[in-house]
């Protein structure tokens, strides 16, 4: 049992681990009564002040604002009070038992004993089974998207399926996992309007298998943010960490990068230029080198007309900017995005078998592109679709020749 400043929990170990017991019958926080318990065993007296003081007020001892009462297997018990500091602020007075021998333990130890309930209860927001999590819900209003994960993949499933940002789905759910609240407010409330969680901003649903964990969060008319687990009564706050999260928008778990391949392991691209004259096709192909010393070219191809060589930083360049255009956000199928007349289709073959497709469009200063396979259309940033265009422009015009050198000249 552990009092501090009037306030008192009361702890029991059993097989499967610590339980709380009083004030309210719960889990433990495992670190917090291991480390009280190992704390408690560890206790050193400096020296002692007074073998039998019979004014403990002078001490803090009278009323200690820490007391520390235990049992232990084999029958053994005992008290631990700690009272004020010394003069030095050094030490902390303190008493073993119902003894009248007053001494000094180190000052640290009050931060060893320190402990009211909502210290030493488990403040773990939401218990699901983190491996075992395949199913991703998060709603605001009107507004959805669904996840899903198959092996180790992750997909968005609503409002359309579209590939995911699987280190931004792993790392919401790893965190929700481990999320403690910041502070308890109501452990039985009456009133679920009081906090603005009767109709909840927001819903967090996590499947794990066949079981559903529900977290609901709101925020109220005082500005705090709200949130309790669907499956207990409890309302509590949550940490900024995991509350920056809650607050994202949807886009930020859908994958952003148009085109999945690397630079290093394409193998062919295709690309179909809109022009005034009608579209222009391009075929890219890489070269294996005549000796394994020498490096990899890239074959350009006009089809309906001549090759080249491509120019190597040309076409690292191109390669480059196509990798990095991203979405900056996702839009309707409503929008206007030219994708019926594509200014631009790149097709790539890479990995030995893997093939994928993207479409550009251009309306006025704005840009998109939308995958194969996929029906979210992106709205990606005007100026990298810019520089794109005039990285197609530079790779597939054929290097100008190095010049002879003229009568005279040292070549």
């Amino acid at each position: 049992r552990i009092t501090y400043q009037g306030e008192s929990s009361l702890l029991k170990k059993e097989a499967s681990g610590w339980k709380m017991i009083e004030p309210t019958a719960i889990e433990a926080d495992p670190p917090e009564a291991i480390g009280v318990a190992t704390a408690l065993g560890n206790v050193d007296f400096v020296r002692v002040v007074d073998e039998n003081a019979t004014d403990l007020e002078q001490f803090g001892l009278a009323k200690p604002q820490i007391a520390v009462a235990f049992k232990a297997e084999g029958g053994a018990s005992g008290t631990l009070k700690l009272g004020n500091k010394n003069a030095t602020q050094g030490e902390i007075y303190a008493l073993k038992n119902d003894e009248k021998r007053v001494f000094l333990v180190s000052s640290f130890q009050e931060t060893s004993f320190n402990r009211k309930p909502f210290d030493l209860r488990d403040k773990k927001i939401l218990k699901f089974d983190r491996d075992k999590a395949d199913s991703l819900v998060l709603v605001k209003g009107a507004s959805s998207i669904e996840m899903s994960r198959s092996g180790s993949e992750w997909k968005v499933l609503k409002p359309v399926p579209s590939r995911s940002d699987y280190s931004a789905i792993e790392g919401f759910i790893t965190r929700l996992s481990s999320a403690n609240m910041s502070k308890l407010v109501e452990e039985n409330p009456k009133d679920l309007a009081k906090y603005g969680l009767d109709k909840p901003t927001m819903t967090v649903t996590i499947g794990a298998g066949s079981a559903k964990t529900v977290l609901e969060v709101s925020k109220a008319k005082d500005g705090e943010t709200y949130a309790r687990d669907a499956s207990r009564p409890i309302v509590f706050m949550v940490d900024t960490t995991l509350q920056g999260d809650l607050e994202k928008n949807f886009d930020d778990y859908r994958k952003k990068e148009l085109f999945e391949f690397r630079p290093f392991y394409l193998a062919k691209l295709r690309a179909v230029l809109d022009a005034p004259g009608g579209p222009k096709t391009y075929e890219f192909e890489k070269q294996k080198p005549a000796k394994p010393s020498d490096p990899e070219t890239w074959k350009v191809t006009r089809v309906g007309g001549s090759s080249h060589t491509a120019d190597q930083i040309a076409m690292d360049d191109l390669l480059n900017k196509l990798v990095g255009i991203k979405a900056e956000s996702f839009v309707d199928a409503k929008t206007k995005t030219g994708l019926d007349k594509p200014a631009l289709v790149v097709s790539a073959s890479y990995d030995e078998g893997k093939f994928e497709r993207v479409k550009f469009g251009q309306v006025g200063e704005n840009a998109y592109g939308l995958r194969d396979g996929e029906a979210g259309i992106a709205k990606i940033d005007s100026n990298s679709m810019r520089a794109a265009m005039q990285a197609f422009d530079i790779a597939v015009t054929p290097k100008e020749p190095t010049p002879a050198p003229k009568e005279g000249e040292k070549k």
